[in-house]
C-alpha cells in the first residue's frame, strides 16, 4: 500500500528531541511520501537533522494546534499529489515509540481491506463538561490512517477546508477528534482500531492513558508522553496513580527504548512538580548500600517558623544522615537523579508552609538564571527540606544555596530530584491517604470539618 504520512511537531524552543526523531524515522521507513509540519521554527540543529534525515519540513505560526496543522499540511500537499496514494497517516508528536517494527503494524492493518479509515486506539464514551457535554466513542487523532475511497472523496477534503481553526484543546477536541469518527462513519465508511481494547471498555474511558503497559503488552507500539506528566489530581479519579510509573518501569526492563531520553526532554518541558507525582519520585530507601563517589550532602538552613515542623525537618535530616549508603543506591540505579532529599513531613500546615516560602522564592529563580518551567502554587519535590544528597556533576555551576531552587537548577541541567521517607512514615502516608478517601465519600462531614477550620482561623486572627 502505497502511504504518505504527516507528523505534526511542536515544540516551544523548536527542538526535535529524541523521542521525536526515532518516530519520525520510523514513519520514513514505511511512507513512500512524508512531511513535517511543526508550530514554529525549528532551531537549527532540529531542521539540520531534518535535512539530513530527507523528510520534507513545513515551518508554520503556532496557530490551531495539531488540526490547523494538519489543515495547512494537506493544503500544501495537495488533494492531486494524495491522489497517488493509497493511504495518508496522520500522526502527532504526543505519541512516543514505536516499539518493534512499524511494518508490522501497517502489515496487519493492511490486511484488513474492509476498512475505510483506521486509528491505533479509541477513547469510549463519556460525559464531559470539559468538553461540551456527551462525547461519543472515537478513535483518538494522535494517529489516524485513512485509504483510497475516503481519502479521495469530496467528503473528506470538504471536512478539511471547513474546518474551523481552534484556539484551545478543548476546542480541537471538540471540532476535530470527537468528531472526525462519527461523521465519516455517518458516510458509510468502515473503521477500527489496530489494538483492542474491548475488553477495557468498562474499565477506562481512556485505556491508552489509564494502563499504557497494559497496551504495550498487546502489541501497542506507542505510548504517550503525556503518561509522564498529565495532572495527577484528574488521574487519581480514574485509576490509582500508578499508571506511569509502571509505564516507565516496563519500558526499562522489556524494551530497548530510550525512555530515560524523554525523561530529559520533558524536564526540559515539564514542571518537575508534574514529572515527580506521575513517576512517583517519592520512596522507601532500598536496603543495600551504594558507593558515595561523585555525591557530596549538602546542608541548608531550614526557615520554617512552625515549631512542631521545624523539628520534625531537623529530625528527618539527622536521619537522613545516618542513610548516607542507603541514599547513594538511588544514584547507582538512576543515572538521570540529580539530588535527593528526605520527604517532608505530613503534617496539618506543612502544605501552607512550603506554598508560603515557595512564593517567596520565585523571584529568585530568573535572577539565578533558570528557565525550567515551574508551577506558581506547588513548590517542586524537596524544596524546602535542607539536607540534600546530590551528584556532583549535575551542577556544574555549583550547587545553590537555597532548598527551594536546588531542585531546579538540577532540572536544568537535566537531572531529576527524589523524595525518600522512613518505612513508618511510608505506612503513616498510606493511612492518610486511606482516612482521605473515607472522608471524600462523606461529604456533610468534610464540610464540617471546613467551618470548624475557618472558625478556629478566625479566632487565631482575632
Amino acid at each position: 500500500m502505497k502511504r504518505f504520512t504527516i507528523y505534526f511537531h511542536y515544540d516551544g524552543q523548536g527542538i526535535l528531541d529524541t523521542p521525536c526523531r526515532l518516530a519520525a524515522q520510523a514513519f520514513r521507513q514505511v511512507s513512500q511520501g512524508m512531511l513535517l509540519v511543526s508550530n514554529g521554527v525549528l532551531a537549527t540543529e532540529s531542521r539540520s537533522w531534518v535535512n539530513q534525515a530527507g523528510i520534507p519540513v513545513l515551518e508554520r505560526l503556532n496557530s490551531g494546534l495539531d488540526v490547523g496543522a494538519y489543515r495547512q499540511a494537506l493544503q500544501t500537499v495537495g488533494r492531486e499529489v494524495l491522489a497517488g496514494f493509497d493511504e495518508l497517516v496522520l500522526v502527532n508528536y504526543t505519541l512516543a515509540g514505536p516499539l518493534g517494527n512499524l511494518e508490522d503494524l501497517f502489515a496487519r492493518m493492511d490486511a484488513r481491506t474492509e476498512l475505510d479509515f483506521w486509528g491505533l486506539t479509541r477513547h469510549y464514551p463519556m460525559k464531559s463538561r470539559r468538553f461540551g457535554g456527551q462525547v461519543p466513542e472515537h478513535l483518538q487523532s494522535h494517529f489516524l490512517a485513512v485509504r483510497g475511497r475516503m481519502l479521495h472523496s469530496d467528503a473528506f477534503w470538504s471536512y478539511w477546508q471547513n474546518m474551523k481553526e481552534p484556539a484551545t484543546y478543548e476546542q480541537s477536541v471538540m471540532l476535530h477528534e470527537t468528531r472526525f469518527t462519527s461523521e465519516f462513519a455517518a458516510l458509510g465508511y468502515c473503521w477500527d482500531t489496530a489494538v483492542d481494547t474491548q475488553d477495557l471498555r468498562e474499565v477506562f474511558v481512556n485505556p491508552i492513558m489509564a494502563c499504557p503497559a497494559e497496551l504495550l503488552r498487546r502489541g501497542c507500539p506507542f505510548f504517550k508522553r503525556r503518561s509522564f506528566f498529565t495532572d495527577f489530581e484528574e488521574e487519581l479519579r480514574r485509576t490509582d496513580g500508578t499508571a506511569a510509573r509502571e509505564l516507565y518501569d516496563y519500558l526499562k526492563e522489556n524494551t530497548g527504548y530510550p525512555v530515560d531520553a524523554l525523561v530529559q526532554s520533558l524536564l526540559r518541558t515539564q514542571p518537575l512538580h508534574a514529572l515527580a507525582q506521575n513517576l512517583n519520585w517519592n520512596t522507601v530507601l532500598p536496603r543495600e548500600s551504594g558507593p558515595l563517589e561523585g555525591l557530596s550532602v549538602v546542608r541548608l538552613p531550614i526557615d520554617c517558623e512552625v515549631q512542631p515542623l521545624r523539628w520534625y525537618l531537623e529530625q528527618r535530616a539527622v536521619w537522613a544522615q545516618e542513610q548516607l549508603s542507603r541514599a547513594a543506591t538511588l544514584f547507582a540505579r538512576d543515572p538521570l537523579l540529580g539530588a535527593a532529599a528526605p520527604a517532608l513531613p505530613l503534617l496539618p500546615r506543612t502544605e501552607r508552609w512550603a506554598a508560603r516560602q515557595w512564593k517567596a522564592a520565585q523571584p529568585l529563580l530568573k535572577s539565578a538564571g533558570l528557565t525550567v518551567p515551574w508551577e506558581d502554587t506547588v513548590p517542586p519535590p524537596a524544596a524546602g527540606a535542607g539536607w540534600f544528597l546530590v551528584r556532583d556533576c549535575a551542577f556544574p555551576q555549583g550547587v545553590p544555596q537555597n532548598s527551594w531552587l536546588l531542585p531546579l537548577a538540577a532540572q536544568q541541567n537535566g537531572y531529576t530530584t527524589v523524595t525518600f521517607m522512613p518505612e513508618s512514615a511510608a505506612a503513616a502516608q498510606g493511612d492518610l491517604l486511606a482516612v482521605y478517601a473515607r472522608a471524600a465519600n462523606r461529604p456533610a462531614a468534610v464540610a464540617k470539618q471546613l467551618a470548624r477550620l475557618a472558625r478556629d482561623a478566625g479566632k487565631r486572627k482575632a
